[in-house]
């Protein structure tokens, strides 16, 4: 199985807006190496409403984690940056490696209607989520994406697909947190 990734979108504080380098920094202090599990980590705003941000993190081990004093104190920090509560999912994605090459990343959620099949969805960026099987998230990576949406075949398969969930959609500027 692929490592379980945690992706987090939330409301942000008006401090969090202003600085968040400082805020990573910060959170940073927590010392993620520490994390096991932890391999990276990708941060960033929403293109549609700036006001949400994004954090993308491969945790293998995120239960375990949840117990630790390192959790703690990180939740300390966090909660100064949270507007509102977090969104979380958890899923495994097989490889997301060269969805981050790109300059915006689209994250989309499909909550497949009753009676509907999980429809057949093309490259390893799309998976189930944890404990959640009628709810599919897809993270792709765009160079020139409102170019590709809206000629066809593309936009056939979005229709395809809206009629067999609702779809949640945005995308975002991420970079690479390193520590």
């Amino acid at each position: 199985m692929a490592p379980v990734t945690e992706i987090m979108h939330f409301k942000t504080t008006s401090s969090y807006l202003q600085d968040p380098s400082r805020w990573i920094s910060e959170l940073a202090t927590q010392s993620p190496e520490n994390i096991k599990g932890f391999s990276k980590a990708y941060l960033g705003f929403e293109t549609e409403d700036p006001n949400i941000a994004f954090w993308w993190a491969s945790l293998s081990a995120h239960d375990t984690y949840r117990q630790t004093d390192t959790f703690k104190a990180t939740q300390a920090v966090a909660q100064q940056i949270f507007a509102d509560t977090p969104t979380h999912a958890f899923v495994n994605f097989s490889d997301t490696s060269r969805i981050f090459s790109a300059p915006v990343t689209e994250f989309v959620i499909s909550t497949l209607k009753e009676g509907a099949r999980t429809p057949k969805f093309y490259g390893s960026s799309w998976a189930t989520v944890v404990d959640k099987p009628n709810i599919i998230y897809g993270v792709l990576g765009w160079r020139a994406h409102w170019d590709a949406v809206s000629l066809d075949p593309l936009k056939k398969i979005i229709d395809e697909v809206k009629e067999v969930a609702d779809i949640w959609l945005v995308h975002a500027k991420l970079t690479q947190y390193n520590a």
